[in-house]
């Protein structure tokens, strides 16, 4: 008799508990410092004109989360600054070049202080995206898409997202967040605010250091974690910077 009332309690205990939220893809709960949900994060545009229509459907998709709004101001259009897509502080920049044929189809780079991002860049090399292979408007919206999520906070995931780093590069159905995507966006910035912001022209005073660590090209540091297509790297700066930079690589072989 004791153990049906205590079956019977756990059962009624757990109904009664809230639901928990099952989002589980964020990358070591790195995000960036805000006071208040939703936040506005701008985007410096360092993209050309092809680009442009892959940058807005991105934008779009990201600022369906409930808890953020992208917002973009324009940068520089010139090959070299476009090349050295130097971050700026509280700020994404977003790049696309022709960075050589060095493996590497996108990349984004967080730079993380005490758990929270500071400043973020995301590349897309046009080396391959001007091959007849990879110039494919699902692969490009693909991996935009991809490395701007990194840049709020996200790791990788398998489902029909664009977040997914095995499937999907050439399929449509893989462009795009998922609700998974915005339910852990939810979960890092839909609660818990911080006391301070590492968002927008304030942040670079507020972290209190200069310079911005553009590093090279293939400069990314040890890897920590390879899967598909992709690896992740960190780089530990010193003085509690890490830079922390997520790759999707091209398939090996001539482009």
């Amino acid at each position: 008799m004791k153990m049906r009332i205590m079956t019977v309690f756990v059962a009624l205990t757990l109904l009664l508990l809230p639901a928990v939220v099952s989002a589980s893809h964020s990358w070591r709960d790195y995000h960036w410092a805000r006071t208040a949900s939703p936040f506005t994060l701008q985007v410096v545009d360092s993209m050309t004109a092809d680009w442009d229509v892959y940058r807005v459907l991105v934008s779009d998709d990201w600022t369906k989360s409930s808890v953020l709004d992208l917002r973009h101001s324009e940068g520089s259009d010139l090959q070299k600054d476009r090349k050295t897509c130097k971050a700026i502080f509280g700020k994404l920049i977003a790049c696309n070049a022709v960075y050589g044929f060095n493996g590497w189809l996108g990349v984004a780079t967080i730079w993380v202080s005490s758990g929270h991002i500071v400043q973020a860049t995301s590349k897309v090399n046009d080396s391959y995206f001007n091959t007849l292979k990879y110039n494919d408007p699902n692969a490009k919206r693909h991996v935009l898409c991809q490395e701007v999520g990194h840049t709020l906070g996200l790791g990788h995931q398998t489902g029909v997202s664009c977040m997914d780093d095995r499937n999907g590069l050439f399929d449509s159905a893989y462009v795009s967040p998922n609700a998974h995507d915005y339910e852990q966006l939810a979960t890092i910035y839909g609660s818990h605010p911080d006391t301070s912001s590492t968002v927008a022209a304030t942040a670079a005073a507020a972290f209190g250091r200069g310079g911005n660590d553009a590093g090279a090209d293939d400069d990314f540091g040890p890897v920590v974690e390879k899967q598909g297509r992709t690896t992740i790297h960190v780089k530990d700066l010193g003085g509690g910077l890490k830079r922390i930079t997520f790759v999707i690589w091209a398939d090996p072989g001539k482009p």
